[in-house]
């Protein structure tokens, strides 16, 4: 897995390619969660538009959840938007939204970066 950080004045741009898997996801969600700037950000932009292949199961999914939840306690006003155009990676992606509902994250999907910066601003 590949991801490129873009940090921004109120959020983050993270940018995946090649081939992703659900422990690389969560470890660099820890790494990030771990970030002294993680306590003053308003969004996270999690792009998989480019990757090549992915490897996620139910376990991954509820784990990720898991430590975001968590992680929610020290920065209860983040927005995750999730951007992709894969078919086959909504079905995880829409899981793990499904396990965030009730949590003090707000997470929504979009196919395109710019509904997704139009979200995370509003």
């Amino acid at each position: 897995m590949t991801v490129e950080y873009s940090w921004e004045a109120t959020g983050l741009y993270r940018h995946f390619t090649n081939k992703i898997n659900g422990q690389e996801v969560l470890n660099d969600n820890l790494n990030l969660q771990g970030d002294s700037r993680f306590d003053d950000i308003k969004y996270v932009i999690n792009d998989f538009t480019d990757i090549a292949d992915f490897d996620f199961s139910d376990i991954d999914i509820q784990k990720i959840s898991i430590t975001d939840k968590v992680a929610s306690i020290s920065n209860p006003t983040i927005k995750i938007a999730i951007i992709t155009t894969i078919e086959s990676l909504l079905v995880w992606i829409e899981l793990y939204c499904k396990s965030m509902e009730g949590s003090l994250y707000d997470c929504k999907i979009f196919d395109n970066s710019e509904d997704a910066y139009k979200w995370v601003s509003g």
